[in-house]
């Protein structure tokens, strides 16, 4: 078996396959495995994230009678080198554990010359910190297939903006080479990147301006969480969000760059040191020579049933190469049904229980539909809210902004959704997961006993909440 990427989609679908006894080859573009997510996104922003965190948490200190600790100094030397030592950590570890279960790992990129072949082609070296570009049709080795996982990913997307080619403008690759914050940035894009870091480098204390197309933000997440966010980051200090804005161009050189956008009628301009282009990803398939396959693509992404299997049949495609949720473990459940489907076993990809969490404070997260989504898909959707101003825990640490909302179907109670914006959504989606997962009902979780005090005893609230007012409806209507 073959598996073209080292990131979270193509190692565990290579794991799977070692671990039913296959012999697998795995292509991976960098010396260690792990991908986007390990060396240019998830791993390193929660690096970030968490010093950012420390900073953030400490305004609330004095509130219990902690002095003393409201002005916290960065150190960006030391908080980088943390950052490598986790990542070089992580990614010895996973090619050891590769190795380990007999994983045939092999540096390079690999483009098809037939549907049964692949052409390895060696990497120039280089460092994982960075995306190499492969060399479409480069000499190489030629190796033959049963069967095939693509797992390649997506870079970030650039706009054709002019000047966004220019010195001053990062990417969510690119922008681990800053040497320190920038004292003023401008983030292209209000999506899970663009807040996140936006939120981050304010409290590392840059001024940020977020520039967005769109007339919200997050819109991967339920309306009233992105409406709710959007509300309390327009409370920050050092940070302005502009929506329906048109981005005309970027000038000028690091530290002196300036950005032209347009918002209504209006023309405006922002200084900036740096911009950092957040405008989503999109999947590169060119250098894989999808044609020589015969497998389609449509609008760039490689297309692919609910087992993952392109158009032909012994040839699949896992993760961000075939959009969707790009998310490494949407990516990593993907590589999972990939490999037991080539198994021979019963696997499938839901969408509609698929969960994202986007960190910032509070995170916005979700698991399952919306009550607008279920009600698209022929559901009759009921909802329940609970705000963490309630909630004692959240009251003693000053985190009382937010609330988790329940979606469930009136008929079969069946829970559909849930949705958060809470400082702690990160620890609190795995409840939610197992629920929407295993098909749980409203009156499961009700009668389930949760632990006291926790926040994770609001789901059983929110259950029995939804449940007492569908039997009034009930009583009601009868």
């Amino acid at each position: 078996m073959l598996v073209i990427g080292g990131g979270p989609g193509g190692e565990d679908c290579a794991r799977e396959l070692a671990d039913h006894g296959r012999r697998v080859i795995m292509v991976n573009d960098a010396p260690l495995p792990g991908g986007e997510c390990l060396w240019r996104g998830c791993i390193p922003s929660k690096s970030w994230r968490a010093a950012a965190d420390r900073i953030r948490d400490r305004r609330h200190d004095a509130d219990l009678g902690v002095l003393n600790t409201a002005e916290p100094t960065l150190d960006w030397g030391r908080l980088d080198a943390m950052r490598r030592r986790v990542l070089t950590t992580r990614g010895e570890m996973a090619l050891k554990t590769d190795k380990g279960v007999r994983i045939d790992v092999r540096e390079g990129y690999a483009y098809f010359d037939s549907d049964h072949s692949v052409v390895i082609a060696p990497a120039d070296g280089g460092s994982p910190y960075e995306r190499r570009a492969p060399k479409p049709g480069a000499a190489g080795t030629r190796i033959t297939f049963a069967g095939a996982v693509i797992a390649t990913g997506a870079p970030p997307f650039v706009p054709p903006i002019p000047g966004a080619d220019g010195k001053a403008v990062l990417t969510s690759d690119t922008v681990w080479n800053l040497d320190a914050p920038p004292a003023r940035l401008v983030i292209v894009g209000a999506g899970a990147i663009g807040l996140e870091m936006a939120q981050i480098f304010v409290d590392f204390g840059c001024v940020v301006t977020v520039l967005e197309a769109r007339d919200r933000v997050l819109p991967e997440v339920e309306g009233e969480v992105a409406t709710q966010l959007a509300a309390l980051l327009a409370r920050e200090e050092r940070l302005t969000i502009v929506t329906s804005a048109a981005v005309r161009g970027i000038d000028g050189p690091p530290g002196a760059a300036v950005v032209r956008y347009a918002a209504g009628t209006s023309e405006h301009t922002v200084d900036a040191d740096y911009v950092l282009l957040a405008t989503g990803k999109r999947p590169v398939t060119g250098p894989l020579a999808l044609e020589r396959a015969g497998v389609e693509t449509e609008r760039g992404a490689i297309v692919v049933n609910a087992h993952c299997q392109t158009n032909v049949p012994h040839i699949f495609a896992v993760g961000d190469v075939v959009g969707g949720y790009m998310l490494a473990h949407t990516a990593g459940h993907q590589g999972r049904v990939a490999a037991q489907t080539l198994l021979g076993h019963e696997a499938a990809y839901d969408e509609r229980k698929d969960c994202g969490v986007i960190f910032t404070r509070p995170q916005a997260a979700f698991v399952g539909l919306s009550a607008e989504q279920a009600r698209a898909q022929g559901h009759d959707p009921a909802e329940i809210k609970v705000p963490f101003s309630i909630d004692a825990k959240a009251m003693i640490t000053g985190e009382t902004a937010g609330f988790i909302k329940m979606v469930a179907d009136k008929a079969t109670r069946r829970i559909l959704g849930v949705h958060f914006l809470a400082d702690h959504a990160d620890t609190l989606i795995g409840s939610a997961v197992l629920m929407v997962s295993a098909e749980l009902t409203l009156d499961q979780v009700a009668s389930a006993i949760h632990p006291h005090p926790t926040q994770t005893e609001l789901f059983g609230d929110l259950a029995r909440r939804l449940l007492a007012r569908l039997r009034r409806t009930a009583r009601v209507s009868g």
